[in-house]
């Protein structure tokens, strides 16, 4: 055998081999049988850069043909008072269609701007794939503290996973704090301390009918002050050893490698706990919001068990939030399919008995009201509901008979291949000015 045949012989057998080890490695991390059992992280973390490369490649990279904006030819823009003496008093605070947020009045004057480039916190090392394209992330939420330090988490619009960590900023936009886990969507605040967040890792276990790889959700706890990650349990686990637990086998991933598409966290309060009808909800547990499943989850935080699983009549839903008379007011993004007028509405709701309190949907041509994803509101103080149309790029003031007595429509506008477009907006939330020590020092 000549000298070039023994090489390329030699080079073709050691492929092979690379290979086989390759393949052992897929189907022991499937079976979770040795080594996979002693090696998931490495296991995890390759695949996890295959599902962001795979995504990277199959999805739009043009941010004005992404959900960060939409069609919109209309001239409105800003603010629109429409009845001065029944709006809710104070500011708002607007996430947008890009890593900055805003702190306006009722006339929709800028009174603070939180702002950064997002390169400027985060490096290459600190997530699998670094993203190329910073115009396509954007805050998700923010929360802002009375001294102007702002908390937000980033989402890259149409890379899965889109999870890209949390910061923490003072009120000149300096960062004080990063943390690189895969935060995404939401968070909540306990007022001891602790931030609990949604994370998104590479599930190599199968579950039921869902073959990895495929996105699985874990509930991480992570320190105020210092960005610091405290604990973290697989929600994905939690269901499985619950009485849910036959939900895998009639899920299905999404062509993303989602399964469940979690996308908010709520700490229960006492009032709710007190009021609600469901008997094992104490104060301090979490509720979490499954869109893909149309799904609302209650967990035991210390025991990390699943109390209540209960789907509703709500479609895709966002923004869970808890009323004091235990209820739940929440986003129900398409649960009116066969509207004219808006698939959308919020509903204010029983999520045990699915007794609907209030409502808020498009009625008329003129108050068309749609938001196929994203979506949120706020139960005011007045009683008023402030509601992010995220895909409309409008903010509404509605009062409980349904009157719109406020309006804020983005400002952010641009043209792309000769369609006038809107930027989408996340979430606002209404500020009284007491609270917001930063402005008048």
């Amino acid at each position: 055998m000549s000298s070039v045949l023994h090489k390329s012989y030699i080079a073709t057998l050691f492929c092979c081999l690379l290979f086989l080890v390759y393949v052992y490695g897929v189907i022991s991390a499937f079976f979770h049988i040795p080594p996979a059992a002693d090696m998931r992280l490495p296991a995890i973390n390759a695949f996890g850069h295959f599902i962001y490369l795979k995504e990277s490649l199959t999805d739009s990279k043009n941010q004005y043909t992404s959900t960060m904006w939409f069609e919109d030819d209309s001239e409105l823009s800003g603010a629109y008072v429409y009845n001065a003496e029944t709006i809710q008093p104070g500011y708002t605070l607007v996430s947008k269609n890009k890593t900055a947020a805003v702190l306006i009045d009722r006339d929709g004057h800028v009174l603070h701007e939180w702002a950064y480039n997002f390169a400027d916190a985060f490096d290459e090392s600190d997530f699998a794939v670094f993203p190329q394209q910073p115009d396509m992330l954007h805050w998700h939420r923010t929360w802002l503290y009375p001294n102007g330090d702002l908390l937000a988490n980033h989402d890259y619009v149409n890379h899965y996973p889109y999870g890209y960590g949390l910061v923490k900023l003072d009120k000149d936009s300096n960062v004080l704090w990063k943390y690189t886990g895969t935060a995404h969507h939401d968070f909540d605040l306990d007022g001891r301390g602790n931030i609990y967040t949604l994370v998104q890792e590479t599930g190599m276990v199968r579950i039921g009918n869902i073959a990895p790889p495929y996105i699985e959700d874990f509930v991480v706890i992570i320190d105020e002050a210092t960005g610091a990650e405290k604990h973290r349990f697989s929600l994905f686990q939690a269901l499985k050893k619950s009485p849910y637990g036959y939900k895998f086998d009639e899920w299905t991933t999404t062509k993303h490698s989602e399964v469940t598409h979690t996308n908010a966290i709520r700490l229960i309060t006492s009032a709710w706990a007190d009021k609600a009808n469901i008997p094992r909800a104490q104060t301090g547990d979490l509720l979490i919001s499954l869109r893909d499943p149309n799904a609302l989850v209650i967990i035991d935080i210390e025991t990390e068990e699943v109390l209540w699983y209960g789907e509703g009549i709500w479609k895709k839903q966002h923004d869970p939030d808890l009323l004091a008379d235990g209820r739940v007011l929440l986003f129900d993004n398409r649960g009116l399919p066969d509207s004219p007028y808006g698939h959308s509405r919020v509903l204010e709701i029983d999520i045990f008995t699915h007794e609907v309190y209030w409502q808020y949907r498009g009625t008329d041509q003129s108050s068309h009201f749609d938001s196929w994803i994203r979506g949120a509101q706020q139960r005011l103080p007045n009683g008023n509901t402030l509601i992010t149309e995220s895909q409309g790029g409008r903010l509404v003031e509605v009062s409980r008979a349904g009157e719109i007595v406020w309006e804020y429509y983005n400002p952010d506008r641009a043209e792309y291949d000769g369609r006038a477009l809107r930027g989408m907006m996340t979430q606002a939330q209404r500020i009284t000015e007491d609270v917001v020590h930063f402005l008048h020092p």
